[in-house]
């Protein structure tokens, strides 16, 4: 029996009902007839019919309407039949059988039902998953008719699926008389193999994803395919942005006039910019035969290696300069910045042979110029001692008092050029090395040290910071202390603290002298201006201008000398020192 036939027996159950009761009185009817007229042997099949039906329709009160069944027809058989032994020994052993028969037919038909309730549940879990697939699913037959969609292929076609089914899918897909060339379910047809592909379909709304897959009946023939369309728009545009970024990436990083790659953590290249080329001389292929260190000149091998040792530890390497060797055999100054990234090693290089020649001639024109200077210097001063003598001569010569003034007035004067002659000694390589990351205690420590501080406290706070600025700055700090003890009276203490504030790092250098008057203040850091040679503060402004270092006054007269140094952001570092007292 088919499960569809089954499923229509048992609906309705009042007509079950009905049929059951009807075949249970005629079966007693003739029964009781059979009874009287002394037939007993085939009547009682009857009640099989009843019984089975109950048992089937009603798997659940079959036993017990089988038991009312046998009741009533025994009591009929004993009413009737009463002094007939046989017939009551027959009529019991019948009800025994119609019982046992109604247990295995409700038992048979419970059975049934648990069948038809888990396939049920089986097909109503298959369709709401089936309509739950966001995936646009048809299955299609050999004719590219439509037998079956889900809610997503119908919705994204306007349509119910009651209103898809039976329509050819070329037709409501892609609006045409005939399947397209690409067509996956038309390949499919021809050679029964999956096939899928890549569809825009405006009618649809985007890019998609097909796949169709042979659909087969019990005996292997196929009977059409599972036409799956997967929504790839976002993918797509996804894709197409990311393929745009590419291309401008690509155009940026060709166009770029610094040496850019992309290495592994072993060295090997894996891209490489037109500059590589142009600047070193080898061709691409060339270039990615060798590996990111191969090039380096043997001397600053190892120094290199030292400095990107942190890209073991995933950290960003920074001024790095190496020579590296061209096509030619001739090397070029490169400084590189390199950052690790997964297994992966991005980095850029620049060229700056021209500013290293550049800065060595600029340092040996500076060493000529210092022996000039220095041999200048030697026979001024020379002229001026031989000078100096004769003026002393001359005024112990001379007897008239007022000449004698004059004459005191020129020593005067000569000596004050031997002491600014003499000053530009140490003040003759400003600017000429480059500026470095230098201690602020270490420094202000070593200043200190080149004077006499017999009877002062000098007391230094550099608060663990490092500052980048030229190797003079030492000169700065000697000049102010100097100061100090030169113009600040009786100066017993001097100080040295460092601050942070929202304009950088403040350095903050003050005595307990007797300060600096404020008609001074304003011309302070002229040249020229001062009681000794006047260019002490003035070559101390210059030298922390180079690394946009200010220095400002601000001390109250009488109470010291307070000047201010502040160092710009980036201009300092922290690192760990203390508190030193001398």
């Amino acid at each position: 029996m088919s499960d569809p036939l089954i499923k229509r027996l048992r609906n309705p159950p009042v007509s079950h009902a009905i049929v059951v009761l009807v075949s249970a009185v005629i079966a007693f009817t003739a029964n009781i007839y059979c009874i009287i007229i002394g037939v007993t042997t085939v009547s009682p099949h009857l009640f099989y019919i009843p019984i089975i039906l109950a048992a089937f329709f009603f798997p659940r009160r079959g036993i017990f309407t089988a038991v009312e069944i046998s009741s009533v027809y025994f009591l009929i058989v004993a009413v009737f039949r009463g002094s007939d032994y046989g017939t009551i020994i027959s009529a019991a052993a019948q009800c025994v059988v119609f019982i046992v028969i109604a247990a295995i037919m409700s038992y048979l038909s419970n059975r049934i039902n648990d069948r038809e309730t888990a396939l049920r549940h089986a097909k109503e879990e298959w369709e709401r998953t089936f309509d739950a697939v966001p995936d646009l699913i048809a299955l299609i037959d050999t004719h590219h008719r439509i037998f079956r969609v889900n809610r997503a292929m119908a919705e994204s076609l306007g349509l119910s699926p009651h209103e898809v089914i039976g329509k050819r899918c070329y037709e409501i897909v892609h609006r045409t008389h005939a399947p397209p060339a690409f067509c996956p379910h038309a390949l499919l047809l021809k050679d029964g193999m999956e096939h899928s592909s890549e569809i825009h379909e405006d009618h649809l709304g985007g890019d998609f994803m097909v796949t169709s897959s042979p659909l087969r009946n019990a005996n292997g023939r196929l009977i059409g395919s599972v036409h799956v369309a997967r929504d790839i728009t976002v993918r797509k545009l996804a894709e197409e942005a990311l393929r745009e970024k590419t291309e401008e990436l690509d155009r940026f990083f060709s166009v770029n006039l610094d040496l850019l790659c992309i290495a592994d953590t072993d060295g090997n290249f894996h891209h490489i910019n037109a500059a590589w080329e142009s600047t070193l001389g080898y061709n691409h292929e060339e270039l990615m035969a060798y590996r990111l260190l191969d090039l380096v000149h043997p001397d600053d091998l190892q120094k290199t290696l030292d400095a990107v040792a942190g890209l073991a530890e995933r950290k960003e390497v920074t001024s790095v300069v190496n020579r590296y060797r061209c096509r030619d055999d001739s090397y070029r100054w490169i400084e590189w910045r390199m950052y690790p990234y997964g297994n992966l090693i991005y980095a850029a290089a620049r060229d700056i042979t021209d500013r290293i020649q550049a800065e060595l001639a600029f340092v040996q024109a500076n060493k000529k110029l210092n022996i000039l200077s220095s041999i200048t210097r030697h026979d001024i001063l020379n002229k001026i001692t031989a000078l100096y003598a004769y003026l002393d001569l001359t005024r112990d010569m001379c007897t008239n008092p007022a000449q004698r003034k004059h004459i005191d007035k020129q020593i005067g004067t000569v000596e004050a050029l031997q002491r600014q002659i003499e000053f530009t000694r140490y003040y003759q390589d400003i600017g000429v090395k480059a500026p470095e990351w230098q201690d602020i205690a270490t420094v202000f420590s070593k200043a200190v040290s080149q004077i006499p501080l017999e009877g002062v406290t000098v007391r230094v706070d550099g608060g663990g910071y490092q500052i980048y600025a030229d190797p003079l700055i030492e000169k700065v700090f000697y000049n102010l202390v100097e100061n100090s003890l030169r113009h600040g009276g009786r100066v017993t203490s001097i100080q040295l603290a460092t601050q942070k504030t929202a304009a950088g790092l403040l350095i903050i250098y003050r005595d307990n002298g007797n300060g600096i008057p404020v008609e001074s203040k304003e011309n302070l850091f002229q040249r020229g201006y001062g009681s000794h040679t006047g260019f002490g503060l003035f070559l101390s402004r210059e030298i922390l201008a180079i690394t946009d270092i200010l220095i400002t006054e601000n001390g109250e007269p009488g109470k010291g000398a307070r000047f201010e140094i502040i160092i710009p952001h980036g201009g300092y570092r922290k690192v760990d020192h203390g508190v030193r007292v001398s």
